[in-house]
Order: C-alpha cells, then sequence, then structure tokens
C-alpha cells in the first residue's frame, strides 16, 4: 500500500510540474509574439513591459545593447524596419523561473535600411525570466546565417 501511495504522489508531482512548464512555455511563447510585433510596429510602451530593466541583446549591428530603456534611444529600434519578419520557435526549454526560445528567423528589411529586399537568414536564442511574477526577456542574441552561394 505504502508503495502504491509513494508511485501516486510521485505521478502527481510529474504531472504538477509538467503542467507548470508547458503553461510557463505557452505564456512565454504568446509573449515573444507580442515582443515580435512591438518590434515591428515600435511600440515601445510594450517593449518597455516585456523586457527587464537590464535586458542585454547583441544587436543587427553587431553591438552588444546592455538596458531596456537604454536600447530604446539606440538605432536598432528607431531605424530598422521589416518589409517581413517570420520567427520559427524550435525549441523552448524550461527551467525553473527561465524559459530559453531557439530557432530561426527570416527577415527581409525595408528600402530605409539601405539593403531592400535582401532576405536574411537568422538563428536566435530569446532567454525569459519571472521577475516579481511577470516574465521578462533578460537576453536576446541573434545572428546571420551565411547563405553559402
Amino acid at each position: 500500500m505504502k508503495k502504491i501511495a509513494l508511485a501516486c504522489a510521485f505521478l502527481f508531482a510529474s504531472i504538477s510540474i509538467y503542467a507548470q512548464d508547458a503553461s510557463a512555455e505557452a505564456t512565454v511563447r504568446a509573449l515573444d509574439i507580442q515582443n515580435l510585433q512591438a518590434t515591428l510596429t515600435k511600440d515601445t510602451v510594450t517593449l518597455l513591459k516585456n523586457w527587464a530593466a537590464d535586458f542585454t541583446v547583441n544587436n543587427p549591428m553587431n553591438k552588444i545593447e546592455k538596458g531596456g530603456r537604454n536600447t530604446l534611444d539606440r538605432p536598432v529600434i528607431t531605424q530598422l524596419e521589416y518589409a517581413s519578419f517570420v520567427r520559427n520557435v524550435e525549441h523552448a526549454m524550461v527551467k525553473g523561473d527561465v524559459v530559453i526560445l531557439m530557432g530561426s528567423e527570416v527577415v527581409v528589411p525595408k528600402a530605409v535600411n539601405g539593403t531592400p529586399g535582401r532576405t536574411i537568414n537568422r538563428r536566435f536564442t530569446n532567454i525569459w525570466q519571472k521577475q516579481d511574477g511577470e516574465w521578462k526577456l533578460i537576453a536576446r542574441h541573434a545572428n546571420e546565417v551565411c547563405n553559402p552561394q
């Protein structure tokens, strides 16, 4: 009887942890889409809401930007415009209060960026952390994939 009770307790704990992980992943995936849309529309209110105060990004100009509010003043937000931007999350990892999304992106800049119509393939990693009960994007890295020609 003790073995059955112990097995049931273990099963319940496993299901509970899986449900929490699935919920965290679903929430972060939705926030990641919201953050992408905010980037496209230059919705700085939403970006600041989603970014941690110390958000750090390796931007498309190959510079590391630190600090969420400071990043909004950089050309990466004010000058970059995309004709299209598609993100494909290929893997999500939940580790307690951290969710890591990894995958590919295909972007096509608008003419104002100097490379109109050029399709850019990138690999990305977005790292989200639960802070004070809210999920925040704490770090992002994306790099262009060289296309063999």
